[in-house]
């Protein structure tokens, strides 16, 4: 018995130690990425500076060209949008850049699926994990799912289910981007069918619980948010019913939203779309300085 006591301690000795030093490995290899979204990752996290952001999922990575708002607006911008990410990862980016400084505007591109809608949460937390151990970002594990705090005392576990992409961007950049923004090529070549109906939209409370604390957070540190719906191909004459929730937020909180959504300049022409959900490049650069006209008499407005 004792024998067999002994040997279990010291395998559990060994998968800690291993542990800790695959740990070690793996967060040394996410700082010294050199492109992919482990390095943009880490930017947003540890460097960014530009005093106007982009949040939001792959349409806001694909929408919002930073040049544009730049030579419009004349202030820096960075687009911060990550793919098939909503409220809960962007919650989780603007504590940990607040960190470090304060950003003047926040442009947010929602979508219903990831900021409102419920589905699986546990998934928005992946780009958080390795940075689990910075100031406050363990509470929304806990907020997620409590049993994380337990998983999370794994060094490894951290990087569970990106280890290929952390070892493929230490080797080589795959993705070009600008400022955070990337660029989508191609043209729509299909037709989409129309909805005649008002979906039914289940309202996640705990993404709305993310969206109003990030939303007090703003108006505490004074950074003036803005809330977005950038053009789907086609447009959707019940889009406000879908996001009834931020509308309410927003008159809640007198939060301007600025929706082209059903701009028919945009929505009808299939050369602006990659594919019903993303604008290509020469849609990108319709919207965002459309977008940014309307921002720069928004924020000329509210300076008299």
């Amino acid at each position: 018995m004792k024998r067999f006591l002994l040997k279990l301690v010291l395998l559990i000795a060994l998968i800690v130690i291993l542990d800790i030093l695959c740990g070690f490995f793996f967060r040394k290899l996410t700082k010294s990425a050199i492109g992919g979204d482990t390095a943009r990752n880490k930017y947003i996290a540890n460097k960014v500076e530009s005093p106007m952001l982009i949040f939001g999922s792959s349409r806001a990575i694909h929408h919002y060209d930073p040049k544009i708002f730049r030579d419009s607006l004349g202030i820096n911008c960075y687009n911060c949008g990550q793919d098939g990410m909503g409220i809960i990862l962007f919650y989780g980016r603007y504590k940990m850049i607040t960190k470090r400084y304060i950003p003047q505007l926040i442009i947010y591109d929602i979508l219903v699926g990831f900021d409102i809608e419920e589905n699986n949460n546990y998934s928005y937390l992946t780009w958080l994990k390795p940075y689990y151990q910075n100031d406050g970002i363990d509470s929304i594990f806990w907020k997620v799912e409590p049993k994380e705090r337990y998983k999370m005392m794994s060094q490894m576990y951290r990087y569970n289910g990106k280890i290929l992409q952390i070892l493929t961007d230490n080797v080589k950049n795959i993705r070009e981007e600008s400022y955070g923004y990337r660029s989508s090529k191609g043209i729509i070549n299909y037709d989409i069918t129309k909805e005649t109906k008002s979906p039914i939209i289940k309202v996640d409370s705990l993404k709305i619980y993310f969206m109003e604390k990030f939303i007090q957070d703003c108006k505490h540190n004074k950074t003036q948010l803005i809330f977005t719906l950038s053009p789907f191909y086609g447009g959707d004459k019940n889009v406000h019913q879908s996001y009834v929730a931020i509308y309410e937020l927003a008159k809640k909180y007198n939060i301007p939203v600025i929706s082209h959504y059903n701009d028919e300049d945009i929505i009808y022409c299939k050369d602006l779309f990659s594919d019903s959900y993303h604008m290509n490049y020469a849609g990108a650069e319709v919207y965002s300085k459309k977008l940014a006209q309307k921002i720069k008499k928004y924020i000329q407005k509210n300076k008299k």
